[in-house]
């Protein structure tokens, strides 16, 4: 659980998303700078308990254990694109974060799906970051808009 919540915090400083979004126009329903934090914090260590009870879980036949491979990989994945997408956003480009947000939309719901298959509980406990990305991909597509 400390891995996720710990790489995360790092990205935070090491992007520039600790200094917000000011100098943007923010779409209306944009929440206060603080929230993000608490909220990535929250669901970094959601994740990591996720991943936890997917790697301690041991299937008892070959395409369990095949579905278990396919959603650690696919946790490794979306972990990536969620550590990539601070510095794509706060030091490149909008639109390239809008991309990665829509490959996060499918990476974590192709996780949550199959983890439903293996570890309910694991796939349960990133139910909030699902939909928190699907939020997070809605304001970026709006900051893009309201940016032009």
């Amino acid at each position: 659980m400390l891995l996720p919540v710990a790489a995360g915090v790092l990205v935070g400083f090491l992007s520039g998303s600790m200094n917000g979004y000011e100098g943007l126009n923010m779409p209306s329903f944009a929440l206060p700078d603080w929230v993000y934090g608490v909220v990535w914090t929250a669901i970094y260590a959601l994740m990591g308990i996720s991943l936890y009870l997917l790697i301690s879980h041991f299937p008892i036949s070959r395409t369990e254990r095949n579905i278990r491979l396919a959603a650690i990989v696919l946790w490794g994945v979306q972990f990536v694109l969620s550590l990539l997408w601070p510095f794509v956003f706060f030091r490149l480009d909008h639109t390239a974060a809008f991309v990665i947000n829509c490959l996060l939309v499918g990476s974590v719901t192709s996780l949550v799906t199959l983890g439903f298959f293996i570890k309910p509980l694991a796939s349960a406990l990133l139910l909030p970051y699902w939909g928190w990305i699907l939020f997070a991909t809605y304001q970026t597509l709006m900051i893009i808009v309201l940016n032009l």
